[in-house]
């Protein structure tokens, strides 16, 4: 079954220890992010790259989620998910990588390629935060353990509220996760921003990294030297 999205839609381990270890509420937030072996995502990739060589370059993909497998390892349950792409306009995807999601009832981490990132802890509540990278050696740059390391601070925001893509679709019960909301006049900014709808799972995705000039006459003058934009929006979801 695949489902083509009309206009309006309504759908009604260190730091991650941090989780109280009591029951769960019988919602937790794992009702954004349902998973089933057969089950697909199609996305739009909008992908804009800065660079002092090649000025800007915009690259339009389709991207495809498909879970292939489920295994069950002492309590945690791990899907297989291939992932596969295409320019706009081509009828077939390539595959590109294998990804996977490991799940218990407190976390959800998804393996993109070789980097685990702590997408989603259970149960979600307004405001509450996590550290993304608790399973991977990247850092970020938000202070964790008093100060002692970097990391990033991933936050829960408009938990169950309707989210809108301007012009073409409205969910009706979505959560948006900010996974980065660093904005420097003079350094860059680093925005991230994920949102899952009931139901559904993930149905949008932005990344803005960018580096303005430091030096001489540009500085504070928001000047982009390097940077990438990413928008990933749901085109069509469903089972196989």
């Amino acid at each position: 079954m695949s489902v083509r999205l009309p206009v309006v839609v309504f759908l009604g381990f260190l730091l991650s220890t941090c989780a109280s270890r009591e029951t769960l509420p019988r919602f937790t937030g794992k009702e954004y992010v349902p998973l089933a072996v057969g089950a697909y995502w199609e996305y739009s990739l909008t992908t804009t790259t800065i660079n002092p060589v090649e000025g800007q370059v915009n690259t339009l993909t389709e991207i495809k989620l498909e879970v292939m497998d489920r295994l069950e390892q002492n309590g945690v349950t791990i899907y297989v998910i291939r992932r596969y792409t295409r320019p706009v306009g081509s009828p077939t995807y390539s595959s590109d990588e294998t990804w996977s999601v490991q799940e218990d009832k407190f976390r959800y981490i998804q393996q993109e390629g070789n980097v685990p990132f702590l997408r989603l802890q259970f149960p979600l509540t307004d405001g509450k935060t996590w550290n993304g990278n608790a399973f991977n050696t990247l850092g970020g740059s938000d202070d964790c353990g008093d100060g002692n390391f970097t990391c990033d601070i991933y936050r829960v925001a408009d938990l169950g509220k309707p989210f809108e893509l301007p012009g073409t679709v409205t969910y009706g019960d979505t959560v948006s996760i900010t996974e980065q909301e660093d904005d420097d006049a003079i350094v860059g900014k680093d925005m991230r921003k994920s949102v899952y709808a009931r139901g559904i799972g993930l149905v949008y995705r932005e990344r803005t990294h960018l580096e303005y000039c430091t030096v001489g006459s540009c500085i504070g003058q928001q000047v982009v030297e390097n940077g990438i934009i990413e928008r990933q929006i749901l085109l069509t979801y469903g089972a196989q």
